[in-house]
């Protein structure tokens, strides 16, 4: 069994874009990447080279000399893959924000959860410094030792059940998911209408900079936030092209008009 500071060979299941960032940054950090295993050998094949590891074809190999799994795979497959795996002396935990670790205790005595609060693409690098992780695990030797790598990454590590977990992954839809379905929305009224996206930029980066350093709440603007009714239908009259994101401004405004009134 693997004991607290013990962890130094870490194995993947799954190339992803949150696989491609932890074990390159877990690499430089001294840990021993021993295997990577993919659906797509390609893929597995292409992060192993990166990460000085070795790609395997059978998924049960990743407990070949690994002190610790990482499943970094889908949310709906990480059940299946998980019991692929099967019996393991070491630690398993998935990098899922909005799955339970009891989904991992069938399949090992000792597993937890290993995730890394961020947006991840693979072509932009990441700073893991300033990256929040978020750990459970199946006791309190388990979460010690997985504390050690999260620490080598990052201070900023916390623990929380998968219950807390879930409420911090929707949070984190709201603020990176859907507040980028808005810059979407807004770079399409524009480009539709011959106008340029780039006008936008100071005003979101204003915005985000106000919500970071400030309550999002109290330095909320804007037609809804004055409850300027008139403003609000010449709005939604505008968009008469666009019936489905005139529905949503008009749900938007009167939840803005609810907090402030």
């Amino acid at each position: 069994m693997t004991t607290n500071n013990s962890i130094r060979n870490i194995a993947f299941a799954g190339s992803g874009n949150v696989a491609w960032h932890l074990s390159k940054a877990l690499k430089l950090e001294g840990f021993h990447i021993s295997g990577i295993w993919s659906r797509d050998i390609t893929h597995a094949s292409e992060l192993a080279e990166s990460s000085n590891s070795v790609a395997f074809q059978n998924i049960s190999a990743l407990k070949t000399g690994a002190d610790l799994i990482i499943i970094a795979v889908p949310d709906k497959a990480i059940d299946e893959v998980a019991a692929a795996i099967g019996n393991f002396n070491g630690i398993v935990v998935h990098t899922a924000g909005s799955v339970s670790v009891d989904v991992l205790k069938s399949h090992s005595a000792h597993y937890g959860s290993f995730y890394p609060l961020q947006t991840f693409s693979k072509e932009i690098p990441v700073d893991f410094s300033d990256v929040p992780f978020f750990l459970e695990a199946s006791n309190e030797d388990d979460l010690s030792a997985i504390r050690q790598v999260a620490s080598k990454l990052s201070s900023k590590v916390y623990e929380a059940d998968s219950a807390k977990r879930l409420l911090l992954h929707v949070s984190a839809v709201f603020a990176g998911n859907y507040s980028n379905l808005m810059y979407s929305i807004s770079n399409e009224i524009l480009k539709t209408n011959g106008l340029p996206v780039e006008v936008l930029h100071p005003l979101m980066l204003e915005t985000t900079r106000k919500a970071v350093h400030g309550d999002p709440l109290k330095v909320q603007t804007g037609p809804a936030r004055r409850s300027d009714i008139p403003t609000i239908e010449k709005h939604i009259e505008a968009l008469a092209s666009f019936p489905e994101y005139a529905e949503l401004y008009r749900l938007l405004a009167q939840l803005i008009i609810k907090q402030h009134k």
